[in-house]
């Protein structure tokens, strides 16, 4: 049996390829027609999507003229719980390779609040006994956004909570994706 991408299972209803299109198109006013030739979903597919994902607050329609224009609602706390997902699954490959060399990886950010957009890059918090191994790690790789991450020790990490207690709070409110087990 093929393995499938995590990603792929969010293309599996037309309502969550909709979702997916519209999450990767941030900001973007689209018609019906460019959704459907994007998603390569049938009209009907991508109207009754539409409009469930409308009914549930999750996109907003707008008539300009005789056509409508559909956009995410970026305040709906649902769309950024699913934009979070999917920055997760985006990171699968990097966390794979760090979690064997790192104690926490920790997302914050915009993009651990579901509030990027696609120019936005993933701001990582990585401590690790073996800096230089991550900064390398990280190099090696090749993901689609840019990865801005802060690279501690343990025992900086610790004294950050007194010397850097605004960048700690910022830390402190994001996703710990992965922490080694004691």
């Amino acid at each position: 049996m093929k393995r499938s991408n995590y990603s792929d299972i969010f293309q599996s209803t037309s309502i969550l390829k909709v979702l997916s299109f519209l999450v990767e198109n941030p900001g973007k006013e689209l018609l019906s027609s460019e959704i459907q030739k994007a998603t390569t979903l049938s009209k009907v597919g991508v109207y009754i999507a539409l409009q469930e994902l409308e009914k549930q607050g999750m996109i907003n329609r707008e008539q300009r003229g005789k056509f409508f224009l559909y956009k995410l609602d970026y305040n709906n706390f649902i769309v950024k719980q699913f934009k979070v997902l999917r920055n997760m699954l985006a990171l699968k490959k990097i966390i794979t390779k760090l979690k064997l060399i790192a104690v926490k990886i920790i997302l914050y950010g915009s993009a651990g609040r579901g509030e990027d957009t696609w120019g936005s890059d993933f701001d990582l918090l990585i401590i690790t006994r073996n800096p230089e191994e991550v900064k390398k790690q990280i190099s090696m790789l090749k993901i689609e956004r840019k990865i801005q991450a802060i690279i501690k020790t343990p025992i900086q990490f610790y004294e950050m909570k007194e010397s850097e207690k605004v960048f700690y709070s910022e830390v402190d409110r994001g996703i710990i994706i992965w922490e080694q087990k004691e």
